[in-house]
């Protein structure tokens, strides 16, 4: 006789990602929490953006190619303290907003702020392990056809590792809420969370940052060029100048705000199984 096994129980289907799901629970989420998401995107977003546009001097002017990129590094080489503070503030400030809106309990603003503190290392931590692994596997990839071909070759093959590097990404971007939200505290666990919640969605993932991203440059052209223009006639070519920076970190702020809820959009519907 044959032992006869008890029917095996479904397999799980694993979430899809719904694009317009996300968006709209983002907007609806801005639109509920407008005022006090506003504050917190001037706070964390706008103003490190404006110190870091205001107080770094600009390269001389009529710097072309290698004098240009070499003006750029001796700025970089003095002012790294300011434009690392300025990353810092914006990342707490991106987990504060993705703890407020989807952190256990309900916490208040301040709340939020100190889980977004405490969730920074992790993070950072959890980036710097991605980072060196996709530019360990884009080395490993041209390598080999820098070695046969030359330039022209690793020219060919920076393609392929261009997708690498975009995969890599979007299997690991959900890091933030994983960590601001879902509370994680081990980067190595952030990652392979993120990696589970992507799976199977990866595709859909980086086509919508793609996409949100690009109607943000188109934004932002056209916020700068328009608007700098009308200035710089009126008050000169400094005016124009000031004029950019303003209304350019205008738009990354409110695209740093934007990536935050949508992120947690992303995860909840992803992972679903977090704080309650």
């Amino acid at each position: 006789m044959s032992a006869q096994l008890p029917p095996s129980a479904p397999r799980p289907v694993r979430p899809r990602f719904d694009a317009n799901a996300a968006w709209k629970s983002a907007v609806d989420v801005i639109r509920a929490n407008r005022q006090v998401l506003l504050v917190m995107a001037g706070l964390f977003f706008l103003l490190p953006q404006l110190a870091v546009d205001f107080m770094l001097p600009a390269p001389p002017p009529g710097l072309e190619g290698n004098a240009a990129g070499k003006a750029l590094l001796e700025i970089y080489a003095v002012w790294w303290p300011l434009i690392l503070l300025g990353f810092i503030v914006q990342g707490a400030g991106l987990l504060a907003v993705i703890a407020l809106i989807a952190g256990a309990g309900r916490p208040t603003v301040k709340q939020a702020m100190v889980a977004g503190l405490k969730a920074l290392p992790t993070m950072v931590g959890a980036q710097l392990v991605v980072g060196a692994g996709v530019g360990l596997g884009m080395l490993l990839l041209l390598m080999p056809f820098a070695a046969i071909g030359g330039e022209a070759m690793a020219g060919l093959a920076l393609i392929p590792a261009l997708a690498f590097a975009m995969w890599i990404y979007a299997r690991t971007m959900l890091i933030s809420p994983i960590v601001a939200a879902g509370g994680t505290r081990n980067p190595f666990d952030a990652i392979t969370g993120s990696w589970q919640a992507t799976k199977g969605n990866a595709s859909r993932l980086l086509l919508f940052f793609l996409l949100l991203m690009l109607a943000t440059t188109v934004i932002y052209l056209v916020a700068t060029s328009i608007p700098a223009a009308l200035v710089a006639v009126i008050g000169g070519a400094e005016a124009g100048a000031i004029a950019v920076a303003l209304f350019g970190s205008v738009v990354a702020a409110c695209f740093s705000l934007l990536s935050a809820v949508v992120l947690t959009a992303a995860w909840r519907q992803l992972a679903p199984v977090g704080p309650s």
